[in-house]
């Protein structure tokens, strides 16, 4: 199949080559969004990037790095992109930040617009596409997946041990004395908190009570929030939870609350990421704690960088007590 040239892309999207040039280098005649949108929505239909030798021969960089992440709404995304605009900002680069989608929808187009600034680098997470992975492997650009599960392409990776920080989430509660702990998975797989849940659970060897256990739930406040109602108001419900992502913790919260219970007395929750807002919850919420600063700065030298470096690299995890489970009394806060 014959590869896309800038004159294919012009054809597409009904501009001269000059204008596809303009978006491509960031000028230097501006271009109007709506002529930009389909410069860009044509260069990934065609899979264009820009020639990869050519870019390699520069003699200058952008210094600009890319970092393309599912939900910027998310606050444990929300938080590394400033950690990482941070660290690049020390380092002499700027960010540009590309939000996929939770669905992945724009996941693609947003990738190849950063191709078509030519950015030095992108740290790319939850990657679905198979059109995207193709541009990853063929981009010629320092990629980075912050992604452990990311599979076909060969690329460095970063992240820590979920398996690992599931299996401490859910044994801090079983060590509050709850005989079974439930689950608020999120949507998507592979999912090994949901498996390290399992594996603590001797109860899961029933599948029926494993299924009255676990719900499902989208990365977000009303997913967390319409997966914990699902669960309290089954027949026999946990009374400790373990929900894989603070910002499903929050929405669990306000439902469990909604219902007239208590956090921790009559429901127990500890979450996974630990971001700043999950001391300032009503309870506040305990939670393994994710080393976001260590992950920003890989995330840039790793970007920056022309040297080789390990394709795994893995960091620790900090259980952060407070008050949802119980560890750390109640303020005098009132919560709504």
């Amino acid at each position: 199949m014959k590869r896309a040239n800038r004159e294919d892309v012009a054809r597409l999207a009904g501009v001269s080559t000059a204008v596809v040039s303009y978006v491509i280098n960031n000028g230097p005649r501006p271009v109007a969004k709506a002529t930009r949108d389909r410069v860009v929505a044509a260069m990934a239909e065609l899979h264009y990037r820009p020639n990869a030798t050519a870019r390699a021969l520069k003699l200058a960089r952008t210094n600009v790095i890319g970092l393309l992440i599912r939900d910027i709404t998310n606050p444990y995304f929300s938080e590394l992109a400033k950690r990482v605009q941070e660290r690049a900002h020390r380092s002499g680069y700027a960010l540009m930040v590309g939000n996929a989608g939770s669905d992945g929808v724009e996941e693609t187009a947003e990738f190849q617009n950063m191709l078509a600034r030519e950015v030095d680098g992108i740290a790319v997470y939850g990657i679905r596409r198979p059109e995207t992975l193709e541009a990853i492997s063929t981009s010629g650009l320092r990629v980075v997946s912050l992604d452990w599960h990311l599979e076909g392409a060969d690329i460095p990776s970063v992240g820590i041990d979920d398996y690992g920080a599931a299996r401490e989430a859910v044994e801090h509660l079983l060590s509050h004395g709850y005989a079974e702990v439930g689950i608020i998975a999120g949507l998507g797989s592979p999912d090994f908190r949901e498996q390290s849940w399992r594996d603590a659970m001797s109860v899961t060897d029933d599948p029926k009570r494993a299924d009255e256990l676990r719900a499902y739930g989208e990365f977000s406040l009303e997913g967390g929030y319409e997966a914990a109602l699902d669960l309290i108001e089954r027949a026999n419900p946990p009374r400790a939870i373990f929900v894989s992502s603070d910002v499903q913790a929050f929405g669990a919260i306000r439902a469990i609350q909604h219902r007239g219970l208590r956090i921790p007395h009559d429901v127990a929750i500890v979450s996974i990421d630990g971001t700043e807002a999950s001391a300032f919850t009503y309870p506040s919420l305990t939670a393994i704690q994710l080393p976001l600063q260590e992950i920003a700065e890989y995330i840039v030298d790793e970007l920056t960088s022309r040297d080789a470096s390990p394709m795994r690299r893995t960091f620790g995890h900090t259980l952060i007590k407070r008050e949802s489970c119980g560890c750390v009394p109640l303020s005098r806060r009132t919560g709504s």
